[in-house]
């Protein structure tokens, strides 16, 4: 199983070594000429040093829970480590080197407060916990451009579902604490404009639609509701790139509160114009 590839010069014969590998059931056995074996040996232990290091979990700070948590955005103090987010600042040891591994930090009673794996002090994946273990939030990369948020209220229903590209939001869905959805905004896959944007009240009825109906010419259908859920008016957007904005453009319709049409405007980039 031992193979030596042999290259000679008009100086000196060099033996170079391939190692070879042999898989026999569940084990796997290295195989390297007898005077280099010393200098791998020491390879695969320093490797495998390295990877039961990197797994270890180191034990970081203490922190109350009132001093961390926010009722409207919850534990959000690890946001500014999170360089997927557009986070830029460091955790550092006691040492003052920037932080490596899994670190863990804590409650006042012990249980598990933030747990996260941190590469030259920034956070490439981690959760949250509330003090009764419920998971708060948990940060995670799903490929090499695109990473995902999701958020829960501290009876595990969820409070926000967040898709990143880079370090822009691509799409968030954000609930009520009843569970039912307030609101809803996606992107085009740069970020640049809305594909739909949707808000709904507390009993499920809807306040305000935007949806992309033709792509190219970045052209919306909207619609906008009183509070007791009757169309209040209707028409056709527009996205000015220029303007970064989203304008009215065409008829346009508009009702009371009862439902009856009120009256018909036209639009032309956010202009009013002779209906």
């Amino acid at each position: 199983m031992l193979q030596k590839e042999f290259t000679r010069s008009s100086k000196r014969k060099i033996i170079s070594f391939i190692p070879m590998m042999a898989r026999n059931e569940n084990c796997l056995y290295f195989f390297m000429p007898g005077k280099y074996f010393p200098y791998f040996f020491l390879l695969v232990i320093c490797h495998l040093v390295f990877i039961v290091c990197s797994a270890q979990v180191k034990k970081g700070d203490t922190y109350e829970f009132k001093d961390v948590y926010d009722s409207t955005y919850g534990i959000t103090i690890y946001e500014a480590l999170n360089m997927g987010i557009g986070g830029d600042s460091t955790r550092n040891d006691a040492k003052g080197y920037a932080s490596q591994g899994w670190i863990e930090d804590y409650y006042p009673d012990g249980k598990v407060f933030h747990k996260g794996y941190y590469i030259d002090g920034q956070l490439k994946a981690y959760k949250n916990y509330y003090p009764n273990g419920q998971l708060e939030r948990e940060f995670k990369m799903t490929d090499l451009s695109k990473s995902a948020m999701n958020v829960f209220y501290e009876d595990g229903k969820p409070r926000s579902v967040i898709t990143y590209v880079g370090n822009n939001i691509n799409k968030e869905e954000d609930y009520y604490p009843g569970g039912q959805l307030e609101y809803i905004e996606e992107y085009d896959r740069k970020c640049e404009y809305y594909l739909q944007r949707k808000f709904y009240s507390k009993n499920g009825k809807p306040t305000s639609l935007l949806e992309i109906t033709d792509p190219k010419r970045k052209i919306y259908s909207s619609r906008e509701y009183y509070d007791n859920g009757n169309l209040k008016e209707e028409g056709t957007m527009i996205y000015n790139e220029g303007m970064g904005d989203y304008q009215k453009n065409g008829k346009w319709k508009f009702y009371d509160e009862t439902g009856k049409l009120k009256e018909e405007k036209t639009f032309s980039k956010g202009e009013e114009g002779e209906g």
